[in-house]
């Protein structure tokens, strides 16, 4: 993993992308116990050069400049799939902006706040979302206030309300 974090840092020194944040699976072992994951998701942000028919093909052209083969969604960077998504809705967009440096690995890395992984997972309602939500809510450390703002922001109180009733 750490070789994997060392070339994504490459890509935001190259501006490649101009932020990242460890979302998914990964981001969670960050707050609670972990579970089962086999990739590492990445939301990104890319320059505004970039093609908008295939916004991620400069990524993808870096890999294949290092040999860095995909499968399906992901590219394999140092042995880890990874895959690459654009903030696919304001509520994403707005947890990237957002993200917090940490180091894993003794690397300089970026992850959503755990109160942004707790929105997205009521909003995208799976149900592993909501089998982690409940970890979350009962394992991670997180401020509930900001938790509240950003579910209000993002129109999501009611959903968490219902949430919290039919499933604690």
């Amino acid at each position: 993993m750490k070789k994997t974090l060392l070339a994504i840092n490459s890509m935001l020194e190259k501006g490649i992308i101009s932020k990242y944040a460890i979302a998914g699976g990964i981001a969670h072992f960050y707050y609670i116990e972990p579970s089962v994951t086999f990739d590492l998701d990445l939301v990104v942000s890319i320059n505004s050069e970039a093609n908008s028919l295939a916004p991620l093909s400069q990524i993808y052209d870096w890999a294949k400049e290092r040999n860095y083969p995909s499968e399906g969604e992901h590219l394999i960077i140092e042995g880890i799939p990874v895959q690459f998504l654009l903030a696919y809705n304001p509520l994403v967009s707005d947890g990237l902006d957002h993200a917090v440096q940490v180091t894993v690995f003794e690397v300089n890395t970026f992850i959503f706040e755990a109160e942004y992984l707790m929105a997205i997972m009521l909003q995208t309602g799976r149900p592993s979302d909501n089998e982690r939500l409940i970890r979350f809510l009962s394992e991670a450390e997180f401020d509930s206030d900001k938790l509240n703002s950003i579910l209000e922001k993002h129109n999501l109180m009611n959903k968490y309300f219902n949430f919290r009733e039919r499933r604690l």
